[in-house]
């Protein structure tokens, strides 16, 4: 992957609104298809993703056409390893706070000192 899009995606999961907006445009979209291929209820449809999704398959409901099944394999493998790690790196990166780091502020008082220093020699 090219590092622009990287970049794309890790500002665009900055917020938990965000994430959240990502997790229900998952459910919704995969919920959509389910229901399309396995002709159940919207509402059905959307019990499955959210099942599907957090992993617990209750196995009240399970996709027989190839669609529906397909349809799972993303929606499981998104969540895998894309949508959970996106949660896991943003809750790690909010408890991992370097509290010796220089404010904004600082670096810049800082560099304006050197400045000074600098130019007296």
């Amino acid at each position: 992957m090219s590092s622009k899009i990287v970049n794309k995606l890790v500002s665009s999961t900055d917020t938990v609104k965000e994430l959240i907006t990502i997790y229900l445009v998952l459910i919704f979209v995969a919920s959509a298809c389910y229901a399309g291929f396995e002709h159940k209820s919207l509402w059905d449809s959307i019990w499955w993703a959210i099942v599907t999704s957090m992993t617990v398959g209750y196995g009240d409901m399970y996709p027989v056409t190839t669609g529906g099944r397909i349809v799972s394999i993303l929606l499981m493998f998104s969540m895998v390893f894309l949508f959970l790690p996106l949660i896991t790196a943003r809750i790690a990166a909010k408890l991992i706070v370097n509290s010796d780091a220089f404010t904004h502020t600082e670096q810049e008082e800082i560099k304006m000192t050197l400045r000074e220093i600098r130019d007296k020699l």
